[in-house]
C-alpha cells in the first residue's frame, strides 16, 4: 500500500514538471474561443494569456507589480509606482524607492501633523485639534489666533472670560465685550443723568445735586424725587421762586417786594395799606400829601400829632401852633396857615 501512494506522488510532481495539469485551460479553434485579454495557441489548442496581459501576479516580469484581475494588466502594487500617475492626489512618487509617498503639507496620519493638529483622513490635510488654531479662521470672529500657543484669544475691546476683562467689569458672553459690574461704570451713559462715572468708575452725584439735606445750604431742603436742593418754606434759591411783584434777596435768600410793591402793611407808609396786586394803597380817610386833600384842607404829617396823615382844615382861628394840626398858626393874622 506505502509503495502504490509513493508511486501517485511521483507521478502528480512529474505532471506539473511538464506542464501536464493546465486541465483549466479553454480548449480552442481560434481567438474568438478566448476572453478578449487572451489569444488561441494553434500548437496546443489552449486559451493563453496575450502579450501585455496577465492571469496571475507570476505573469509580471516587475516585482513591484501585480496582476489586477479585472483588467488583466500589470500594475504596481499599492505603494510602488513609476511615476505620480501612478499614486494618489495626496502623494507623489519618490523615484529612489518608486514608492508614493505624502505630498508636504498632506497627511495619512497624525504623526505626520504638529502637536496642535490631527490629521483628516477624509482631506489627508492636517487640522487643528478641538480648542486649537492654525489660523485665525479656526476662531471666533471677535477673537484671533495666537501663534505661540496656537490657541484662540480675545482680541481687543472683547473677551472670552471675566479674567479679560478689568476689576470693575464682567465679559458678556453674548457679545463678547467688557460690561461694567452693577453698581460699576465704563462711562457717563452707564450713570442716572444726575451722576458722573468717576475715575474709580463709580457713578458719583454731579455737583448741585443732593441725597440729603447735608448736601444742600442752610436754606435749603433736598428733594428726594429730583436729588434737587429746594428753597425752604418762606425762601428762595432765585428770582423763580418769588411772586411775579418780588425778587429774592441773594444774601438772606428771602423774598422781597419789588420798588412800589408790598408784601404786608408793614411795606407801606402810615396811611396805606398793601392790596392784593400788592400795592401800597391809602387807607379810606387817610393821606400822604396834599394833594389828597380838599381845597381847604392839608394833610397833617406831623409826626406824633394826633390827626397824623389825616386831611386837617386850614384858615381857622388860632392861639399857637398846637390849634393847628398838619400846620402852624400865623400869629399876626391869628389864622391857621
Amino acid at each position: 500500500m506505502r509503495n502504490t501512494i509513493t508511486l501517485v506522488l511521483l507521478l502528480m510532481v512529474s505532471l506539473t514538471i511538464f506542464g501536464c495539469t493546465n486541465t483549466g485551460a479553454t480548449t480552442c479553434k481560434a481567438d474568438t474561443d478566448c476572453k478578449d485579454w487572451q489569444v488561441c495557441n494553434q500548437k496546443s489548442g489552449k486559451c493563453v494569456v496575450r502579450e501585455g496581459y496577465c492571469a496571475a501576479d507570476v505573469d509580471c516580469t516587475d516585482s513591484r507589480k501585480g496582476c489586477n484581475l479585472l483588467n488583466h494588466k500589470c500594475e504596481f502594487r499599492g505603494g510602488f509606482c513609476l511615476d505620480n500617475y501612478d499614486c494618489k492626489d495626496w502623494q507623489f512618487c519618490d523615484n529612489s524607492t518608486s514608492k508614493c509617498d505624502v505630498k508636504a503639507n498632506r497627511c495619512d496620519s497624525d504623526s505626520q501633523c504638529e502637536r496642535w493638529e490631527n490629521c483628516d483622513i477624509s482631506k489627508h490635510r492636517c487640522v487643528a485639534k478641538t480648542g486649537f488654531c492654525s489660523d485665525d479662521y479656526d476662531c471666533g470672529s471677535w477673537q484671533a489666533c495666537d501663534n505661540m500657543t496656537k490657541l484662540c484669544a480675545a482680541t481687543t475691546g472683547y473677551c472670552t472670560e471675566n479674567v479679560d476683562c478689568e476689576r470693575w467689569q464682567t465679559c458678556n458672553t453674548g457679545n463678547h465685550f467688557c460690561v461694567a459690574k452693577k453698581g460699576f461704570c465704563n462711562n457717563d451713559l452707564d450713570c442716572d443723568s444726575r451722576y458722573v462715572c468717576s475715575g474709580e468708575h463709580k457713578c458719583k452725584l454731579k455737583a448741585g445735586y443732593c441725597l440729603n439735606d447735608s448736601g444742600c445750604e442752610s436754606w435749603q431742603l433736598c428733594d428726594l424725587s429730583s436729588l434737587l436742593c429746594k428753597a425752604k418754606r418762606d425762601y428762595c434759591n432765585d428770582a423763580k421762586d418769588c411772586g411775579s411783584w418780588a425778587i429774592c434777596n441773594g444774601v438772606n435768600h428771602i423774598c422781597e417786594p419789588k420798588a412800589g410793591k408790598c408784601s404786608s402793611n408793614s411795606d407801606c407808609g402810615g396811611w396805606q395799606m398793601c392790596n392784593n396786586n400788592h400795592d401800597c394803597v391809602t387807607m379810606g380817610g387817610m393821606c400822604g400829601s396834599n394833594s389828597e386833600c380838599s381845597v381847604d384842607h392839608v394833610c397833617d404829617l406831623t409826626p406824633g400829632s394826633p390827626t397824623l396823615y389825616t386831611c386837617v382844615q386850614i384858615n381857622i382861628p388860632c392861639n399857637g401852633d398846637w390849634d393847628c394840626p398838619g400846620s402852624t398858626c400865623n400869629l399876626e393874622t391869628r389864622r391857621c396857615r
